[in-house]
């Protein structure tokens, strides 16, 4: 090509994709996943899932899977209120910010289970 003449197919500006087609696809999606979870009950329901006890072998699995959340995040705790006595004692100057963040940490903690219920 000569100097100053221009190639047309490298000024046209690449097709865009139409929006249509994506929301219908998100519309579909979302009514179906509306009416899906619906069946699934009534087919646990049907199957006799939600009748009798609860597996044994469950719920000794979850148990020990929160005896052993409780145990970490007590650590966890203590290893936090040993590190803000620790900047009391060496006169950090965030010390209460830390220290009253911590104590509000807890009080949301202690109060999950009422505000779960």
């Amino acid at each position: 090509m000569a100097a100053g003449t221009r190639n047309p197919a490298s000024s046209r500006s690449p097709q865009r994709p139409r929006p249509w087609p994506t929301a219908i696809g998100v519309a579909l999606a979302a009514l179906a996943l509306a009416t899906t979870p619906h069946l699934q009950m009534h087919a646990l329901n049907a199957a006799g899932a939600f009748k009798g006890e609860a597996i044994g072998g469950i719920a000794n699995f979850v148990d020990k899977l929160k005896g052993n959340l409780v145990w970490l995040g007590g650590t966890a705790m203590g290893l936090v209120i040993a590190v803000v006595g620790i900047m009391f004692m060496a006169g950090h100057s965030r010390a209460h910010d830390i220290a009253i963040r911590t104590i509000a940490g807890l009080a949301i903690l202690a109060s999950i289970s009422g505000i779960v219920a």
